[in-house]
């Protein structure tokens, strides 16, 4: 992205950052998206809170899984309490422009609680609990969740080994990219994705609250 195109607080940004960044080579999205990011800070801090993250991807991304944006927060964030407009890029950058092998990565640290590379029933049952519709009084809705894992492991756990390895989980959304997000959706829609490109570039105006952001 040519330098002399971004504002002078973007232009402290190293060129290897900017390198990684897929937005449009005009500047358009990373400014308006600059813009974005301090009409969501509160008091000119340039620190993006939590909740107003929270909201944003809510808004914007029709990304509603508190758990799942919870997840999405602390990678981006690497643990602190706000984002910088470094992350707040990085993570549009991702929801927006991530290559297939870049979303299947993404998805699978969302999910990997623990962070030890393996995905644990306990795991994806902490995930898929909360969907799971409200059922007869004699059905156990817990057992048939856990049936339901079983039949997903015997999906993804290639070698059998009773945890689901990235290696695992690489080759199964190569063979099968419908099951990318089938613990949750971590990425938005691709029709969302459109909306939000064009509403960056400022090519349509949508009437709701989302303006807000944008205008």
């Amino acid at each position: 992205m040519p330098l002399h195109r971004l504002h002078a607080e973007q232009k402290k940004f190293d060129r290897t950052f900017l390198s990684s960044l897929n937005f449009d080579e005009s500047g358009v999205e990373i400014n308006r998206l600059t813009l974005v990011f301090h009409k969501l800070c509160d008091n000119n801090s340039n620190q993006l809170s939590r909740e107003h993250f929270r909201d944003f991807l809510s808004t914007i991304f029709d990304l509603n899984d508190e758990t799942i944006v919870e997840r999405l927060f602390i990678l981006i964030g690497q643990g602190e309490k706000t984002l910088s407009l470094k992350q707040f890029l990085s993570a549009i950058n991702l929801l927006l422009y991530a290559s297939i092998d870049e979303q299947i990565k993404l998805i699978f640290r969302v999910y990997d609680v623990s962070a030890d590379g393996n995905l644990q029933r306990e795991e994806l049952f902490t995930f898929l609990r909360k969907d799971l519709p409200i059922m007869n009084e004699k059905e156990d809705a817990d057992l048939i969740l856990h049936e339901f894992i079983t039949l997903i492991f015997k999906k993804f756990d290639k070698d059998h080994d009773g945890v689901i390895s990235f290696d695992d989980y690489h080759r199964t959304c190569q063979e099968n990219s419908t099951l990318m997000q089938c613990f949750g959706q971590v990425l938005p829609r691709v029709f969302r994705k459109h909306v939000v490109k064009s509403m960056l570039n400022g090519n349509l105006s949508i009437i709701s609250k989302r303006e807000k952001y944008f205008k």
